[in-house]
């Protein structure tokens, strides 16, 4: 096997409320010793990052995880009462570490419209879903696939700037990021238990976004695909 990049992601516990996809990983700052300053700017002086959680397929409520987070200064501030942040229509609460909540899941090819409202003046920033990761022979639905301590799941490359593969049975799973190149290597699952299993790959994307009105717009998209297979 050649030698890859192995990309670690941080998992920030305070996001847990917004479901299990928060633990794939979200860069937020935050410091409990210096909590952030509260500022009533324009929009044209704030900078701004996004994530939206697509990691799960079919959640129960139909919804996902979104974040936007404010930065002045270059340092993560929270605004003033007088500002309103919604995605998609649904109001977005700050939490401490950014401006939170659940909306509906939109396909591919749709968008997820982040608002801004201050004084009357509307700034708004537009992400659009990207597919799901697609999974390629021998890796897909309903396959049986070989314990083993070097598995290769194979998918169809793509442009993100990495892609977490995790493996599971019942009882254990393992998981590591790596380039996005089709084919994610070295996951040892020699030990898991012949069965059920799955195999999962969350594309991360994460691109500016120029001509919101905003300062600047980073934009990090998670989006996953899951699938049924049998451990031999």
């Amino acid at each position: 096997m050649q030698d890859r990049k192995i990309i670690n992601l941080s998992l920030p516990r305070a996001l847990l409320f917004l479901g299990r996809a928060a633990a794939l990983g979200i860069f937020l700052l935050f410091s409990a010793c210096n909590p952030p300053d509260t500022v009533d700017k324009p929009a044209a002086e704030l900078d701004v990052k996004i994530h939206v959680l697509d990691t799960e397929e079919n959640p129960s409520d139909g919804k996902l995880p979104v974040v936007m987070q404010f930065f002045f200064g270059g340092k993560y501030v929270k605004l003033t009462g007088n500002a309103t942040i919604s995605c998609n229509g649904m109001p977005l609460q700050d939490q401490g570490l950014g401006y939170m909540g659940r909306v509906p899941l939109e396909p591919a090819g749709a968008t997820y419209t982040f608002q801004h409202s201050r004084g009357g003046v509307n700034t708004t920033v537009t992400v659009t879903a990207p597919p799901r990761p697609v999974f390629t022979p021998p890796t897909v639905e309903g396959a049986t696939i070989p314990r083993t301590n070097n598995l290769a799941i194979h998918y169809l490359a793509g442009t993100g700037k990495s892609v977490r593969g995790r493996a599971s049975d019942e009882t254990n799973s393992t998981d590591n990021s790596q380039d996005d190149d089709g084919i994610h290597e070295g996951l040892d699952v020699s030990g898991f238990n012949a069965g059920a299993g799955t195999l999962s790959l969350t594309r991360e994307f994460e691109d500016p976004i120029s001509g919101s009105g905003f300062h600047s717009v980073e934009n990090k998209y998670s989006s996953n695909k899951r699938i049924n297979i049998t451990w031999q």
